[in-house]
């Protein structure tokens, strides 16, 4: 038996480092198979749910895992918005969802045909091959990428560790945190990306391998910028910018500079700025919109308001994907799966024992990092240093937090791995703090989200794999919380197979022909905000779509005074019904909501021709004809009567 286990462990050694070896290419072709066979993880399968024989739909769509109700910024928003850009000759402003057009660039960072397109990778596939294999495509390469970059952001930070950077690249990509959040880790992954070319400048010794990553850091800075989500930016930002300063200063005997290199960063800085100043100038009337909007524009953060249980990884984030939570959604409840809390109570001996070691230099950093994001969290900054530094945008500082402690755990485990630190004293007594501490901050939501039996077998647990991690029983460690990564990330968006799901059911083949054959008319989603975003995935211009800043001409057409303005001047689902009597205009249930109850007059001032409902009309009835009725959901279209003069 022993030598079966010892087979077995050394065929999983050579396999993982064969996968190391040869991970670009193995990253390649599972590349290129998913988008063959248009493989992704959207929750485009969520509008299967609006039809009949929902259950047989989902049989085609999903493979594997299902669709999140959740992840409606996704495939209600993000998705829809993609797709839209085929019908708008992937032009930077699209009259889509609007009538005095949205920049598509600040619209989600949509696909675009400028000089930016060459900083969004992501978004290629949309345009060299259409909305079928573009979405795939674009989480394909995400995630594969996503990978790649994580593992060589750990390598630098482990000073090549390789096992334990293969292992952190999965716990940075299949962070819960990242998996719900899909959509914004662009920022995560092109900030190591940038930190990664910046590095390797410096430490390069080939005039070729540097002329490269001159040419690379225009364009990978820009993709970090693009996403224009201010609130991981800045944090990350500074994050990255001071892990490079610690790293170079560890690695200062491998560092190669010469004069020529000065001239190179003129030139890669040059670059970034003039591409910058051309987005800027480009796209300012969208940009200056955004930042003066009521929300999220407008709003001035201080922090201060964070609960400590949000320094801990919480238990619930591993059945996420399995359970339902009823005091939270998934996506606010999940975090990053980290042990920074333990190894911060062990870090006056881990820096003792390693102070002449420059890798405690790095260590210090991350310590420091976490001390200055805590501060905001929980004591927060007077308002003048909140604007200094930019935390003003701040709203989301405990995936900033997540993340940097993510990076201490890899850190961690690489310094206390070289050797023993602790005894096993220290090792009980700190566990014994750890666990009280969590259930003190953490236990109350998980002991109802649980129960008693199983809120006790998830802490033990806990206990038992930072047990694991201290006491340097490796190959049990990382078998261990590999399958738990896996089980808490992997599974949380599902692995979906071609866009049916938006442009498959008659509904939406119908609206495509009719917005082929009329495509300049304007549509309405009435009564059903999810047939705006499944019009503008299929050609119709619907103005209700979700504007990303306020769409004024819309607007303006039914509150000329600007007394609403305070109403609509956001980020904005809209929401419209139809009314026989006036116009008037509410807040939604949500701060990002509208709520338009729209005059049968007013259609006028929109110039709308087509409406699509999920009920027959009750309002506006004697203006409009139905031309099509959905037999499977009983939605219906209805066209505008012309009437002679």
């Amino acid at each position: 038996m022993e030598n079966f286990w010892k087979k077995i462990t050394n065929f999983v050694d050579v396999f993982l480092s064969f996968c190391i070896k040869w991970r670009y290419l193995i990253a390649l072709i599972v590349f290129v198979f998913c988008v063959i066979f248009q493989i992704h993880g959207s929750s485009i399968a969520e509008y299967n749910n609006l039809f009949d024989n929902s259950l047989e739909y989902n049989k085609e769509s999903i493979i594997k895992g299902k669709s999140r109700t959740i992840r409606g910024d996704e495939w209600a928003v993000s998705t829809p918005y993609f797709m839209s850009q085929k019908y708008n000759g992937f032009n930077k402003e699209s009259n889509m969802m609007s009538l005095d057009g949205q920049d598509m660039i600040i619209g989600s960072n949509s696909p675009v045909l400028d000089i930016t397109v060459v900083s969004k990778p992501f978004s290629w596939g949309f345009i060299l091959l259409g909305n079928d294999y573009g979405l795939s495509w674009y989480w394909c390469l995400k995630v594969i990428l996503f990978i790649l970059m994580s593992f060589e952001f750990c390598m630098v930070i482990t000073k090549g560790h390789k096992k334990i950077s293969l292992f952190g690249s999965l716990l940075i990509a299949f962070a819960p945190s990242i998996q719900w959040w899909f959509g914004i880790i662009d920022i995560f992954l092109f900030g190591m990306a940038l930190f990664l070319v910046a590095y390797y400048f410096f430490i390069v010794k080939k005039k070729w391998q540097k002329n490269i990553l001159t040419i690379l850091f225009p364009f990978v800075a820009m993709a970090f910028v693009l996403p224009l989500y201010p609130a991981l930016q800045i944090p990350l930002g500074f994050f990255y910018f001071v892990m490079l300063i610690a790293v170079l200063i560890r690695d200062k005997r491998a560092i190669r500079f010469s004069k020529i290199d000065v001239l190179r960063i003129m030139i890669a800085v040059g670059g970034f700025f003039a591409i910058f100043a051309y987005f800027v100038v480009t796209s300012w009337e969208g940009i200056s919109a955004m930042l003066n909007t009521s929300y999220p524009g407008r709003r001035v953060l201080l922090g201060g308001d964070s609960n400590m249980k949000e320094l801990f990884t919480d238990l619930t984030t591993f059945a996420l994907p399995y359970k339902d939570i009823t005091y939270s959604n998934s996506s606010e409840a999940s975090t990053f799966i980290q042990f920074a809390p333990v190894l911060l109570m062990l870090y006056p001996t881990i820096y003792r024992k390693m102070k002449k070691d420059q890798n405690i230099l790095v260590g210090n950093i991350l310590v420091g990092c976490i001390a200055f994001v805590a501060i905001y969290m929980f004591v927060g900054f007077p308002e003048l240093i909140a604007k200094l530094t930019m935390f003003s945008m701040v709203n989301r500082v405990h995936l900033t937090y997540g993340f940097i402690a993510t990076i201490f755990t890899i850190w961690g485990i690489s310094m206390i791995w070289k050797k023993q630190l602790f005894t096993k004293k220290q090792i009980f007594i700190v566990l014994a703090i750890y666990c009280l501490l969590y259930i003190c901050f953490v236990g109350n939501n998980e002991l109802t989200y649980f129960g008693w039996k199983y809120y006790l077998v998830v802490i033990a647990g806990l206990v038992g794999s930072v047990f694991l991690m201290l006491m340097n029983f490796k190959k049990t460690f990382l078998t261990v919380m590999t399958i738990v990564v896996f089980a808490a990330g992997f599974t949380v968006n599902p692995i979906a197979r071609g866009i049916k799901p938006l442009t498959g059911h008659p509904l939406e083949k119908e609206m495509n022909r009719i917005a082929q054959e009329d495509p300049e008319a304007y549509w309405l989603a009435i009564d059903n905000n999810f047939l705006a975003s499944i019009g503008i995935a299929n050609g119709a211009r619907v103005l209700n779509a979700v504007n990303y800043y306020p769409d004024f001409g819309k607007w303006k057409a039914i509150d000329p005074e600007g007394e609403k303005d305070d109403i609509y001047n956001r980020y904005a689902h809209i929401n419209v019904a139809l009314t026989e009597g006036e116009t008037t205009l509410e807040p939604g249930v949500w701060d990002d909501a509208i709520v338009v109850n729209l005059s049968c007059g007013d259609l006028d001032k929109w110039n709308v021709k087509y409406l699509a409902t999920a009920k027959a009309l009750t309002a506006c009835k004697d203006d409009f004809e139905s031309i099509y009725t959905d037999t499977e959901g009983s939605y219906l279209i209805y066209k505008r009567i012309e009437r002679g003069v």
